[in-house]
């Protein structure tokens, strides 16, 4: 032996080296968490494009790690040839076990870290929709749990998604921006243009905006509409709060993109009567770390879904009523 003979092995308790039947530790392949993150994300996203997006790197680091993944394990994980995206064999298998091991690796830090989180679950999701239901919802979840302490992120749903990807959130209710991001469908909602009531559009000068950054799918899809129906327009505010579009519009002096729901009492919807294109609606999805199965966090997320749910009845019926 390098550092010991058998006996001081023995006299610490470690058995003897037997060479025909104890492994040969320097030829097992290694399974860094990040090459193992990488695969599942581009597995469950349906493609390498959108798991850099999720994990905040480039097109490039993400293949270059599963192409070190591949080369540690012996095996092709996807199926190069062909014009569809799918796993491989040898993928599909391996998908179980590396969901396996991410759980793994998370339920160890969450044994060692229990005493200082406690009963602390990490929720995140979009301002304008933590305006619109945290309140309701905590009040609920507090007098089913008092001793839990949810923590509270607001982002961009992008940025949500990287987060729960990268192990800092264990819930996120997002935007589903993509075709498949792995998430739990919750509804369609109706994405409106919205104006201040004293706003007065001009037919013929471009429509003053007032919208998200570039990773916004509500900015995507109302430029896109805008493009497609020849209407000029111009960015004349971009911020990264819903306060911040709050305060342009207020103004009387620009447009922005909102959920209907979510509409102030001081603004109004704009549509074809305005010179502006019906939008498509946004669709709300539920993601739950799969670290996280534990009751505290099925009953946040059963009350996410119901209070959605509700909410989504309770426009449906004002509409009819009206």
């Amino acid at each position: 032996m390098d550092a010991m003979s058998k006996s001081d092995a023995s006299a610490l308790g470690h058995p003897p080296a037997h060479p025909d039947t104890d492994p040969d530790w320097s030829k097992i392949a290694s399974l860094d968490a990040e090459l193992v993150r990488a695969f599942v994300v581009v597995a469950e996203s349906g493609g390498f494009t959108a798991a850099a997006r999720q994990l905040h790197r480039t097109q490039s680091t993400i293949s270059l790690r599963i192409r070190t993944l591949e080369e540690r394990l012996g095996a092709h994980l996807f199926l190069r040839n062909s014009r569809r995206f799918a796993l491989s064999g040898d993928g599909e298998n391996f998908l179980i076990h590396a969901r396996r091991i991410l759980q793994v690796q998370n339920e160890a830090i969450e044994a060692l870290t229990r005493g200082s989180r406690g009963n602390m679950i990490r929720f995140g999701l979009p301002e304008d929709y933590a305006e619109l239901w945290l309140p309701e919802l905590l009040r609920a979840f507090y007098d089913l749990r008092p001793g839990a302490r949810p923590h509270i992120h607001c982002r961009s749903s992008l940025e949500l998604l990287e987060r729960l990807h990268a192990g800092e959130l264990d819930i996120a209710l997002v935007v589903r921006h993509g075709e498949r991001t792995g998430g739990k469908p919750l509804g369609r909602q109706e994405l409106v243009w919205a104006a201040h009531r004293d706003y007065v559009p001009c037919e013929d000068k471009p429509i003053p905006l007032a919208l998200f950054d570039e990773s916004c799918t509500y900015r995507q899809r109302g430029l896109h509409a805008l493009t497609a129906m020849g209407r000029a327009y111009e960015l004349v505010y971009t911020s990264q709060s819903p306060t911040g579009i709050r305060i342009a519009v207020n103004h009387a002096a620009a447009v922005t993109i909102i959920d209907r729901r979510t509409l102030p009492s001081s603004w109004r919807t704009l549509g074809l009567d305005d010179g502006l294109p019906p939008l498509p609606p946004a669709e709300l999805e539920l993601h739950v770390a799969p670290t996280m199965r534990n009751e505290a966090t099925r009953d946040l997320s059963d009350m996410i879904e119901a209070l959605v749910t509700q909410h989504k009845a309770a426009v449906y019926l004002q509409a009819v009523e009206a």
